[in-house]
């Protein structure tokens, strides 16, 4: 049942699969591209080096057969697979925690229909990557203390190789350690595992605080930009348990959402209480291994924001894995509560898939259809395209096949330029111009560079607009735009 279930993983993963990169995936890949020796001069990518080295493999194991800059090829090596074991290492978890081959199958299921899972197993970014190497690693911690002989290496290599995949992955190592010590692991073994584990760590610290570095200096030169990338501390708290629920769903507080989240989080509480009460074993395993890296991570961000359901993906296996473990314990003590939960779940679980696959505004940034357009709707040799970034995005980089004309502000912040009319004095030499207000809300808050394109004799005389991507204005000169 389990590879039947499998197979339903990889069909649910299929549509979009080869949908348009988004700008952090066409930077992923643009990155990734080049030669081995520059895999690891990431500083502007805050993210530990593993998911390059594999989309590089992936890209040059594409070109052998001509598929290296195809979307979905490059996604499935280091994202789609790394989903699709997650699936297979919850059901073994499961199993491993003494639960019955309903309970794992259960737990599987879940995992496989589940929009947010489904989503990132699309993505091409390190968090179905950490989330397989989380729930290897999880397993063997259980054969660890079953006494297996080859469990130990085992539970390094995957711990090591998970810091390597993401800098939130220590929240999880931190409770797999406090895990370890509360089954009275012996201290010795204990201290070899972290020394091992840190040590290995030890190459890439400067690198680290490279990317530290950089980061700091992102935000001190883009106003606003910590906004974008967390939220408030409460909002955040709540968030991510209804994302796990929800998933890719577009969450607002209507009445349907309200209903669909009491039918979970009511039977859901009611049977931990049960659990509580009745003090059931298991529930050491979720305390460690699902609430304390998250609560972790999450106290963290009172310093350095970085929880979000996404990088804390990684703990969505383990709270399946809650939930099943709690019906297959009381599904005869509370039978209806138990088919209301799997029930809501299942039901929410395919609605929201349903609504990735439907609704564009779910979806990532169709930047390949926008470039299509553009290149069927304008003329390279009239028109040219503005970016209030410090560079032409990533996404147009990777699809423009015609080459047209790009300007951008050299600058994470429109407001740095001193004399911005003479940076873009180029602009006048052509007919059209177009300019993506993508992050321009951050880059550009004062329009700076619309102002620079009115003054330059040039007039809004349309917009395309994309969702998710937002307006791409399109200006004329003056003359030009009174005989259109």
């Amino acid at each position: 049942m389990i590879f039947v279930l499998l197979l339903l993983a990889f069909c649910l993963r299929l549509p979009l699969l080869g949908a348009s990169f988004w700008l952090d995936e066409a930077a992923q890949f643009l990155e990734s591209v080049r030669p081995l020796s520059q895999q690891f001069e990431i500083r502007e990518d805050f993210q530990p080096p593993l998911m390059h080295l594999l989309t590089f493999l992936g890209i040059r194991l594409g070109e052998l057969i001509g598929l290296g800059e195809t979307e979905w090829w490059v996604r499935f090596l280091p994202s789609l697979l790394p989903g699709l074991v997650t699936i297979w290492a919850t059901y073994r978890l499961a199993l491993s925690l003494k639960l019955s081959r309903r309970a794992a199958w259960l737990s599987a299921l879940l995992l496989a229909t589940s929009s947010l899972h489904i989503f990132y197993s699309q993505e091409l970014r390190p968090y179905s990557l950490p989330a397989m190497l989380g729930i290897l690693a999880t397993c063997q911690l259980l054969e660890l203390l079953a006494a297996k002989k080859r469990a130990a290496p085992f539970f390094v290599i995957f711990s090591i190789l998970g810091l390597y995949a993401s800098y939130l992955y220590p929240f999880l190592l931190f409770g797999q350690f406090v895990y370890l010590i509360q089954r009275k692991l012996a201290w010795r073994r204990l201290m070899i595992f972290a020394l091992l584990i840190s040590v290995s760590f030890l190459p890439w610290l400067p690198k680290f605080f490279e990317q530290l570095q950089t980061g700091q200096a992102l935000r001190l030169s883009m106003p606003g930009w910590d906004q974008v990338v967390s939220l408030p501390q409460v909002k955040t708290a709540l968030l991510i348990p209804l994302k796990f629920v929800f998933g890719v769903s577009d969450l607002e507080p209507t009445l349907g959402y309200a209903f669909l989240s009491a039918a979970v989080f009511m039977p859901l509480f009611y049977l931990l209480y049960l659990a509580t009460r009745q003090k059931t074993a298991q529930l050491h395993f979720f305390l460690y291994l699902l609430v304390l890296p998250v609560l972790s991570s999450w106290l963290f961000s009172f310093f350095i924001p970085v929880l979000q359901a996404k990088r804390v993906l990684f703990a969505l296996p383990l709270f399946y894995l809650l939930i099943a473990a709690l019906i297959s314990k009381f599904k005869q003590q509370a039978p209806q509560t138990a088919k209301i939960l799997v029930s809501t779940l299942l039901i929410i679980n395919l609605f929201s898939t349903y609504a990735y696959w439907t609704k564009p505004e779910l979806q990532r940034e169709d930047w390949r259809g926008l470039s299509q357009e553009i290149t069927n709707k304008f003329s390279k040799e009239t028109t040219a395209l503005v970016f209030a970034f410090d560079q032409p995005f990533a996404p147009w980089r990777f699809y423009d096949q015609t080459g047209f004309k790009t300007f951008s502000s050299g600058s994470f912040y429109s407001g740095n330029l001193a004399n911005p009319a003479k940076h873009f004095k180029e602009l006048t030499e052509y007919r059209q111009l177009l300019l993506f207000d993508y992050l321009r809300d951050l880059t550009d808050p004062d329009d700076l560079l619309v102002k620079v394109i009115l003054d330059f004799g040039f007039q809004e005389i349309g917009v395309l607009d994309y969702p998710v991507i937002g307006f791409i204005r399109i200006y004329s000169q003056t003359n030009l735009a009174q005989d259109l």
